[in-house]
């Protein structure tokens, strides 16, 4: 190895580390072991399409499928919250009744609520948006241990940068606790019967 190599090498290890360091004291596990509840250290403050300031102690009460993405997203989000919408007609009424499903903005910048409401209710009636400013939203993914990036596309268009992000999709119950994690693209099937799994516990 060069002098050079080894520099680069300890620069990228020395970057490993301080991201390390920020997220793992909040990081939940990308797969959940257990139906074990798994508390979150803190809150988030937020505000909702509508314009409502909303913390996730608001949500105390009701069974949430939060889901951290964006309205320009061009695959990964509409796949993800096109299944979570599928689950969510597939279960029975009086389940739905009690789970709010909730799409955290990781691209405050563009997805003004309008654009989330509009976005949101294309897939389910019942899905709400949320934002934020940018420390906003940097804290509330920190709070689920979720990660997310600008990556620029062209240059001379500013705004046609993508978000790179974390794709699960976590369920909580009514104490505010993550009790599931569903992976990227997990069938909507799937999401049903560990839902179900949790209700029927």
């Amino acid at each position: 190895m060069t002098r050079k190599q080894s520099r680069v090498t300890g620069r990228h290890w020395l970057v490993v580390a301080l991201m390390l360091s920020w997220f793992l004291p909040y990081a939940v596990p990308m797969h959940a072991a257990s139906l074990e509840p798994m508390p979150l250290k803190g809150d988030f403050s937020l505000v909702d399409e509508t314009g409502r300031k909303v913390s996730l102690a608001d949500y105390r009460g009701s069974m949430l499928l939060v889901y951290f993405g964006y309205t320009y997203c061009p695959d990964v989000c509409p796949t993800n919250l096109g299944i979570i919408a599928q689950a969510l007609d597939m279960l029975p009424k009086a389940v739905t009744d009690n789970i709010q499903p909730l799409l955290i903005t990781v691209d405050p910048g563009r997805d003004l609520l309008v654009h989330l409401k509009e976005y949101t209710k294309a897939f389910h009636s019942s899905m709400m948006g949320l934002s934020g400013s940018e420390q906003a939203i940097a804290q509330a993914a920190k709070l689920f241990g979720v990660y997310y990036a600008k990556v620029e596309t062209d240059p001379e268009e500013p705004d046609s940068y993508l978000m790179d992000h974390s794709a699960s999709t976590y369920f909580l119950n009514e104490q505010g606790e993550i009790v599931d994690i569903f992976d990227h693209a997990l069938p909507a099937e799937q999401m049903v019967e560990r839902i179900l799994k949790w209700v029927n516990r």
